[in-house]
């Protein structure tokens, strides 16, 4: 079974080369570039996700 891994990043390159370099170390990946889209895809199934890596500044939400 492959570990997934959400990753929220609104900058398109960065957020690119995160899914990238974790897809080439195996792991399945989500990539989403804001919080609203964040909170819809962990609330669906929270426990599809081992990691979560995240963004601290993104558009349509703070904090």
């Amino acid at each position: 079974m492959k570990h997934r891994i959400l990753i929220v990043e609104d900058e398109k390159h960065i957020g690119l080369g995160l899914q990238y370099n974790c897809q080439a170390e195996g792991y399945q990946v989500v990539l989403v570039g804001d919080g609203p889209s964040a909170i819809a895809n962990f609330q669906a199934d929270p426990q599809a996700f081992d990691l979560v890596i995240l963004d601290l500044m993104l558009p349509g939400m703070s904090g």
